[in-house]
């Protein structure tokens, strides 16, 4: 079952660039961001309710609750749209496929947890790949900026799916979701209707005024990012993380560059054979570090006491 969630995942936010990008006919990068928090909160809230199991949060769970809103929705969603209207859905979205190493990262200060050997090398080598990505990004004459904005997505999202497993693994992951989905709501949704503030950041809706075709593929794509995309995909990216840890669920990203560059492709962007090499590469470092992935995630830090008890056991194996 992990597996056909990773899957299923992989499928829908590799599409989540290109529904971004329709959706940016109209609606502004922020007002995007807040569109797609607000349809994913409100089918959550819709799914808790009828859930026969009232899920219930303490009180000191709500502020990594709203942390998690905070820094894992709300600074991502408002940035990627903003990128994907100016560079290309494809080539950011496969800025995502650094997740996966940064998650490694963050989580032995975060987690006190290390890879394995093989699941470093896969990360590395999936690395590897990204870099040429990069690369060739540069050559298309993306603004390092831009490539450092876009850098900041991923080091969200590893530190947000490290935070759920440090502070908040004793929550389902239904109410963590969708707590914090409402809490990036309430922040997006008044912000994007502040036009007066915004217009002079060229962050609010587009100048010229979309045609009624667009105005309903913009919607329409808005409505699927939000509720499929965003809320039941974040469901269950989360539900993978609280049950096989984040870099299992973290490795999601180094496949919905396939999807994006797809989409991008069929929208008329320029797609490479240096980015079809090396997101080959890609997939095959998936295979490697997935391996049997869902039984250990990451290899814990064993304490002087359990190192103790470990030597004992072999001693008294031994006689």
């Amino acid at each position: 079952m992990p597996y056909l969630l990773f899957w299923l995942l992989c499928v829908i936010w590799g599409s989540s660039f290109i529904l971004m990008k329709k959706a940016g006919l109209v609606f502004g990068p922020i007002g995007v961001g807040a569109g797609r928090v607000f349809g994913g909160a409100t089918i959550l809230v819709i799914l808790w309710w009828l859930n026969r199991r009232r899920w219930a949060i303490a009180g000191r769970h709500m502020p990594h609750i709203v942390a998690l809103g905070v820094l894992g929705y709300s600074w991502p969603y408002a940035l990627q749209p903003y990128l994907v209207v100016l560079y290309g859905s494809g080539f950011i979205g496969m800025t995502v496929a650094f997740t996966p190493l940064l998650t490694i990262l963050v989580s032995i200060p975060m987690l006190g947890q290390y890879p394995t050997r093989r699941q470093l090398a896969g990360v590395l080598g999936g690395l590897v790949c990204m870099a040429v990505i990069m690369v060739d990004g540069l050559d298309r004459e993306v603004p390092p900026a831009a490539l450092l904005l876009a850098f900041t997505v991923p080091l969200s999202y590893a530190v947000a799916n490290t935070y759920i497993k440090q502070k908040l693994h004793d929550v389902a992951s239904l109410p963590v979701t969708c707590g914090a989905m409402v809490a990036a709501a309430l922040l997006l949704v008044p912000l994007a209707n502040m036009h007066s503030l915004l217009e002079p950041y060229n962050l609010s809706a587009p100048a010229i005024e979309p045609t009624p075709d667009e105005w309903q593929l913009a919607v329409g794509s808005l409505l699927v990012l939000g509720v499929i995309g965003t809320g039941i995909a974040t469901y269950v990216f989360n539900k993978l993380v609280l049950d096989h840890g984040p870099l299992f669920a973290g490795m999601v990203t180094y496949l919905v560059p396939l999807g994006a560059i797809a989409w991008g492709w069929a929208d008329a962007e320029t797609v490479s054979g240096k980015q079809i090499a090396a997101l080959l590469g890609v997939l095959a470092m998936v295979a490697v570090v997935q391996y049997r992935a869902a039984e250990s995630p990451l290899r814990p830090r064993s304490t002087p006491s359990e190192r103790t008890t470990k030597h004992e056991v072999l001693v008294d194996e031994n006689r």
